[in-house]
């Protein structure tokens, strides 16, 4: 700013005129900038202590420009966003577009060849062009050049990033230190703990000059970080040979200056706008909410209309802009102070809360949601059917919010996080790596595609009606129980099959992305999102061992996707205080409770509690109901025992909460066995999955009769087990294993076409080598038929030594021993290494997919959405809560004891819990009461209770 002028009238070798700048003693050159900014014609006498009077502005600045496009059926829109001064990012999606090419001979830095736009072409950048890589320069200049190339088929959307560059020329103006706002420096109205200037100078270890405070600035106040500097300095000497830190200074101040000698940062704000509809399709930078549709900020009237609304905010955005050019420093406004452009300055940052678009985060704890109703509502009337935005990456690739009743798509394409381990050699703000998308709309079809960072593509075509949506594409978009989001479809190997897809789970700065099979994904819909329904129905007859695989899973970190926004710190599942909340869990009308270690207590007194708690629930017309992974049980023998405590699950008691089920589905629900539909078993979850997947004669390895009375139940009259129906080892699995022992067994039931495993006491090598032999010849005849496991448990746990073992070490020790997963793992590996079981105990998919199916066809009809699960293991019951969206309380009465609580929770993650509490017993005492009893259970808590 200022840094080639002399004093006087005239710049030497210039021949232009110049302007004093207020509080400094420096001359300004003037420059025309192609008719783009205001010249001055005589210059201002240096004792004058205020700017001139405002300078004759061009036509070209004055006029409202509107660019409109003709959108033909060829017409290919392509939308790029939040490139954040990558330029290597934006060469690559040159080379990968289809309406962008570069001609001619290399340009070196300044890319391969001439950037060309064909005529069919419409090209939206979507906010964000510098900031954190050496490139800044180059992105902005290419774009603006583009711009002013083609008017009507290029449109630059404007981001936070972009506007704020605005503050430079008043908070680092020349002059003397008290002129330059060192020693008081503005501080963002919109952060309540900002890093002051001098803390930094002191923590730094920087002397106090214009230079630090631009560090300081880009690091502070901006977003922006260290390597910001670094990497402007790196790109200014790549474009001139060399570069100073005072060079990096004169380089921001030039770019956003009106009279500078190239104002480029200035040049593409004046080109670009706070809003673009192109057809049925909006685009702004950051989002929309209640608050933010049709606003104008200084107008009071809201806006109806769409079209007439992004007018009118472009419209303000160019006042503002002009206001700017006037006036670009600070000015005192009656008792503030305020500066040219600030209401612009301010509406990209949190400063403007739910009303700007610009800032707009469109997640909760980092994970996508629906827009709301009103927003729907506000788009359709304008016949708006898609919403672009950027502002907030999310993972490898863009992220699809489908809103099937209305069809909004909502498309969030920043991927500016995609892989945080990324080579920082050449760029140390690179964070992504290889992965590149393309988002392209053509017609009433919005087609996606890229690469990974393994280089593995992905891509998927979407209508704007649902209802025209291809298989498997149409999964993107829909949203699963575990709250992960169906992200794209990824592309086989060839001669592979297109069958797996990318879902990805938000939660605060982190991303959690897995791949899965497409029928496993249909499978864990949510009902809201078509569950069950037309081409997403997934028939449980075709579900085998290869469904239930989860190919890669990964972390992703999106930490310093934008540093000023303060709202994103919620609190994340398992941090902060889970103490019990009586009146929120009160609010769900469905409670799931483990038996196991929530009802089963040694302690009498306790139990009474605890049974009188539950029939409280009851007498509130609650629906109860009880699981449990122990497959010696069967549904009517866990129902006598839980009646056998107390608890009052009476028909009179609960019917009329499924009367008022039954509005939703059919009368039939009305005639429900009561004990069916309020006790799940994992040994009746695994036959009623067996007799849907379509098996006839299954062998059956169990202990007692639960598992057997479970088969019968299901419809199984012809079958193969290890007990007889009284529940008594059948002989001929008590013999030693030999060939010949083997033999006759098989023999008796060649016809064996699926294996059941149960917890068995009394395992024995014999029953192991049946069941993988059954496996292994079917498998070697080319029939492959399924095994199925009632729980994955490695372990279980037998109960616990005495006070008065004999061996005082081992007194009050867990006494465990061979779990059901264990017994199935066992019967695989033996058969060969191919050989997966089917999972149907908690947390499993199956078991989940119980719970949820329709009661009229053998399932208990849950809704997740207002259920609340009571469980004492974090690895069956809390994980089967977080993966199907439902509140959690852990009670620690059971197998979780309070320092495993605390030291697996203290991350999050799928094992933590909504609440905690000692016992079940104690939910309805008061919160001091309470908080006293978890303190007990542990002398010093930490920071949790």
């Amino acid at each position: 700013l200022g840094s080639h002028a002399e004093e006087g009238g005239k710049c030497k070798g210039w021949g232009r005129d110049v302007v004093r700048v207020r509080n400094s003693r420096r001359l300004l050159p003037v420059t025309s900038m192609q008719l783009m900014f205001p010249c001055c014609s005589s210059p201002i006498a240096e004792d004058d202590e205020s700017l001139a009077a405002e300078p004759p502005l061009s036509n070209a600045w004055t006029e409202q420009v509107v660019w409109e496009a003709a959108i033909t059926p060829d017409t290919v829109i392509e939308y790029l966003t939040d490139v954040e001064g990558n330029w290597e990012y934006f060469v690559a999606f040159v080379q990968k577009s289809s309406i962008l090419d570069w001609v001619g001979d290399s340009k070196g830095v300044w890319g391969p060849g001439e950037l060309r736009l064909q005529d069919h072409g419409i090209l939206v950048f979507g906010g964000d062009a510098p900031d954190k890589g050496p490139g800044d320069i180059r992105v902005v200049k290419s774009l603006a050049t583009l711009k002013k190339g083609h008017p009507t088929q290029v449109f630059i959307v404007l981001g936070n990033r972009d506007v704020m560059k605005m503050r430079f020329t008043a908070e680092l103006p020349p002059g003397p230190p008290l002129d330059s706002g060192l020693d008081n420096p503005w501080l963002p109205p919109w952060d309540n703990n900002p890093k002051k200037f001098d803390d930094f100078l002191q923590e730094e270890k920087l002397e106090k000059n214009r230079v630090s405070k631009l560090k300081w600035l880009l690091h502070c106040t901006m977003g922006c970080q260290w390597p910001t500097f670094l990497t402007r300095k790196d790109e200014l000497a790549y474009l001139y040979g060399k570069a100073t830190d005072e060079d990096v200074l004169a380089s921001y101040l030039d770019s956003v200056n009106p009279r500078s000698k190239d104002p480029w940062m200035l040049e593409f704000i004046k080109l670009g706008q706070i809003a673009v509809v192109l057809g049925d399709t909006l685009f702004v930078h950051g989002g929309l909410q209640d608050e933010s549709i049709g606003v104008v900020p200084g107008q009071k009237e809201v806006e109806t209309d769409v079209r007439k609304w992004v007018l009118k905010l472009n419209e303000w955005k160019e006042r503002e802009l002009r206001d700017y050019i006037s006036e670009p420093l600070f000015r005192t406004a009656g008792d503030h102070i305020t500066r040219g452009g600030d209401q612009l300055i301010l509406y990209g940052t949190p400063f403007y809360g739910n009303r700007t678009v610009i800032y707009h985060n469109p997640f909760e704890d980092g994970n996508p949601v629906q827009r709301s109703g009103k927003v729907q509502a506000f788009l359709r009337e304008s016949r708006i059917s898609r919403l672009l935005t950027g502002h907030q990456p999310h993972g490898q690739t863009p992220t699809v919010v489908r809103h099937l009743g209305t069809g909004l798509l909502a498309v969030t394409a920043d991927t500016s996080r995609s892989d945080g381990t990324a080579s920082k050699v050449f760029n140390p703000s690179n964070n992504r790596g290889l992965a590149i998308s393309i988002v392209r709309i053509q017609g009433p079809y919005l087609h996606v595609e890229g690469e990974l960072n393994d280089g593995s593509k992905h891509g998927y075509t979407l209508h704007v009606d649902p209802e025209q949506d291809k298989y498997p594409d149409t999964l993107v978009g829909r949203q699963l129980v575990d709250q992960y989001w169906v992200k794209t479809v990824l592309t086989p190997k060839p001669g592979g099959k297109r069958e797996m897809v990318s879902v990805a789970l938000g939660r605060g700065f982190g991303v959690s992305v897995s791949e899965m099979r497409v029928d496993r994904a249909c499978l864990k819909l949510k009902k809201s999102y078509g569950w069950g329904r037309g081409q997403l129905a997934v028939m449980l007859s075709d579900i085998d061992h290869d469904t239930m695989l989860t190919g890669t899973s990964f972390n992703e970190s999106c930490e310093d996707a934008d540093e000023l926004d303060h709202s994103l710190l919620q609190l994340i599942p398992g941090k902060g205080n889970p103490l019990f909340d009586r009146e929120e869990f009160m609010k769900a009308s469905t409670y799931i409770f483990s038996f196991n270690g929530v009802i089963k207590t040694s302690d009498l007194e306790q139990r009474k509690r605890i049974v009188e708690n539950i029939n409280s629930l009851i007498s509130k017309k609650k629906r109860v109901v009880f699981v449990t992974n122990d497959s010696t049980f069967s549904t009517s023998q866990l129902w006598e025992r839980i009646k056998s405590l107390g608890i009052k699950c009476t028909a009179e008691m609960q019917s009329p909460k499924y009367k008022l089920l039954a509005r939703a589905t059919t009368s039939a629900l009305a005639e429900v066995d009561l004990r069916t539909s309020s006790v799940v078993t994992a040994a009746h979850t695994s036959a009623w999955f067996l007799h849907n997947h379509g098996v006839r004669k299954p062998l059956c390895v169990c202990y007692g009769s639960g598992l057997v009375r479970e088969l019968e139940g299901a419809g199984f009259t012809d079958y193969l087990a290890t007990v007889d129906k009284a529940g008594n080892v059948k002989p001929e699995f008590l013999l030693p294993v030999s060939k010949e022992n083997i033999e006759a067994i098989i023999a008796k039931a060649p016809d064996i076409d699926g294996v059941l495993v149960g917890w068995n006491h009394q395992l024995s090598a014999l029953t192991i080598a049946v069941a993988a032999t059954y496996l292994r010849w079917n498998q070697e005849r080319g029939k492959n038929i399924p095994i199925v496991t009632c729980s994955k448990d490695i372990g279980g746990v037998m109960g616990y030594t005495s006070d008065h073992f004999e061996h005082a070490p081992f007194r009050n020790k867990q006494v465990r021993t061979i779990g059901n997963g264990g017994m199935a793992e066992a019967i695989c590996r033996t058969a060969g290494d191919s050989f997966t079981a089917i999972d149907c105990g908690k947390p499993s998919d199956i078991f989940v997919t119980h719970l949820r199916w329709p009661l009229e066809e053998g399932g208990l009809g849950i809704d997740f959405d207002n259920t609340v699960f009571v469980g004492d293991s974090m690895d069956t019951d809390i994980v089967l809560a977080n993966k199907t969206g439902m509140k959690s309380l852990l009670v620690l009465s059971g197998l979780t004891t309070m320092d495993e609580w605390r030291l697996r929770s203290k991350d999050g993650g799928p094992s933590a819990p909504t609440w905690v509490i000692d016992s079940f017993a104690s939910v309805h005492e008061e919160p001091g009461v309470i908080s006293k009893i978890m303190s007990k259970l542990h002398h010093i808590s930490g920071g949790f209770v």
